[in-house]
């Protein structure tokens, strides 16, 4: 029977007051928000031109920004380009894969706002010199799909100053235009609230050097997820504490100080757990669909699913090791794989190909030299040659690829049924062998709220003045990261920001947001 810890977890005791000797200096405005990553600024715009005063703290030196993909539902771009999509059948895959351990209110009010915000992003975008377009990378396989919702911003030829960094670019330089002051290396270490009554403020900075921020109308928390802070994984998900590596930028600031903040003034953590985590194959090669092996040089999977899957499928194994395994075809079955409409997927397909760009053949082959230079894929010209460099059982890596050229040339894998379409043979040299490694993006779990965003106590009542948007929110995700909309994270960071910063400035959501018909 499981028994209580007969330990706390470090954040459970709320710490002392920071005496007000330390504290050198107090701001007043309407509305804190805490955090200049994509949620955080989305807000503080929304908020400003809702009529508001916003002010941003940040710990850091400049802006979070990282990934390419924001995912929303029935953009104007969408409907630009034609491209329709079931979006109730989009949530009831959602909540399936949750298995209706989600909040499903949250879900539709994101199925029914993310299109109306993501069109003010783009116009935002495009007014600061950015393209967009929708990913067609995405997974086209016959009983698990992704969906083309994946909206990405760019630069033609300029990929420095593309993708979710030259976004946020964009949307730093707006909010300083708009007067908005930003106050980095100014990490928030209290909320201010006195017993039961409305949240009034935020303390931040260190030690000897405070500065009070007195909220009038409100307080945003939108401080990120928590994957860096390894106490915190071990206590909501401790699986993932089992991956290779973590993707963050900037690096390892993901530590839960926004969590902590608010349970210390008596917020709550979503119901459900284990929290989910992103966990993807970012930081080893492209897994694609070919022969993957464990450290014993034995299949042991379908290759024919997502990247968060495989991922996960990975740490299961000996020592946590699997590698993909191709001929000197494998690129050329990827590419005629993507031309088929049979394939796609993050590490599969490219991460930036937008639709009606052609997969770039030339690219990848430099990606797959890189990954040789690096160590993160090893070639030969035997099979025996390559599973020494790989560090597995010859015999049984012989063996396995042969199992496997043989499901290929019958077409029919009757080990794991994977699609006969996706069986090609490994018989021409080179060989090459990468190494996959499950990386942490981000833990998915976070606050008990609601579809104000505001933040909800343990008896799931508002805490007053009290907002969260983006990772550090709860009650999107349960017991896995969905991969059904690529780029989900950052489009609940662009709808919720929206909605947290005009609720918090006093406006009517429905007013200023209008609903898509689902």
């Amino acid at each position: 029977m499981y028994k209580t810890p007969n330990y706390r977890w470090s954040w459970e005791k709320p710490p002392l007051p920071i005496p007000d000797v330390e504290i050198i200096k107090t701001i007043h405005t309407d509305i804190v928000i805490i955090g200049a990553g994509l949620a955080g600024m989305v807000a503080a715009l929304s908020a400003w031109e809702a009529g508001a005063r916003p002010i941003i703290i940040e710990k850091n030196w400049t802006f979070s920004a990282r990934g390419f993909h924001n995912a929303a539902f029935d953009s104007k771009l969408h409907r630009k380009m034609g491209i329709e999509v079931d979006y109730r059948q989009v949530i009831r895959d959602w909540v399936r894969w949750s298995q209706s351990k989600v909040d499903e209110v949250l879900l539709w009010r994101f199925a029914k706002k993310s299109g109306a915000c993501m069109d003010w992003l783009i116009d935002i975008a495009e007014a600061g010199g950015m393209q967009v377009g929708i990913w067609d990378g995405y997974y086209k396989g016959p009983d698990y799909t992704e969906y083309p919702v994946t909206h990405l911003f760019y630069v033609p030829g300029q990929p420095e100053i593309s993708w979710n960094y030259g976004l946020s670019r964009i949307l730093e330089r707006n909010i300083k235009n708009c007067g908005i002051e930003i106050h980095y290396h100014s990490p928030a270490v209290r909320l201010l609230r006195e017993k039961q009554g409305p949240v009034t403020g935020v303390i931040a900075g260190r030690p000897g050097s405070y500065t009070r921020y007195h909220a009038e109308q409100g307080v945003i928390i939108a401080t990120g997820d928590y994957a860096s802070n390894m106490e915190m994984l071990e206590r909501y998900n401790s699986f993932a504490l089992q991956a290779d590596a973590q993707v963050y930028c900037p690096q390892e600031t993901n530590v839960g100080e926004g969590h902590k903040i608010a349970m210390w003034v008596g917020a709550a953590m979503q119901k459900v757990e284990p929290h989910s985590t992103v966990i993807h194959l970012e930081a080893g090669a492209m897994s694609y669909f070919f022969l993957h092996v464990n450290a014993r040089g034995q299949r042991f999977k379908n290759e024919d699913v997502n990247t968060q899957s495989k991922s996960c499928g990975k740490l299961l194994q000996p020592g946590g090791i699997a590698w993909t395994v191709y001929d000197a075809n494998g690129l050329y079955d990827v590419q005629q794989s993507i031309a088929r409409g049979t394939g796609g997927g993050l590490f599969w397909d490219q991460t930036e190909r937008l639709m009606g760009q052609e997969w770039d053949l030339e690219a990848e082959q430099a990606l797959l030299a890189n990954h040789i230079q690096s160590g993160k894929v090893v070639c030969a010209d035997t099979l025996e040659e390559l599973a020494k460099k790989m560090k597995v059982p010859v015999e049984d890596f012989i063996a396995t690829v042969k199992r496997y050229n043989q499901l290929a040339a019958q077409k029919d894998d009757e080990d794991f049924g994977k699609r006969s379409e996706l069986l090609t043979p490994i018989v021409k040299p080179p060989f090459y062998a990468g190494r996959l490694l499950a990386t942490i993006l981000t833990a998915s779990g976070g606050l008990r709220t609601n579809i104000n965003c505001q933040v909800l106590d343990e008896d799931d009542e508002p805490i007053p003045n009290l907002y969260v948007a983006g990772s550090t929110a709860g009650g999107f995700f349960a017991n896995d990261y969905p991969t059904i909309c690529p780029g989900i994270g950052h489009g609940r960071c662009i709808t919720f920001g929206r909605i947290a910063g005009i609720v918090a400035a006093g406006k009517d959501v429905d007013q200023v947001i209008p609903s898509r018909k689902i």
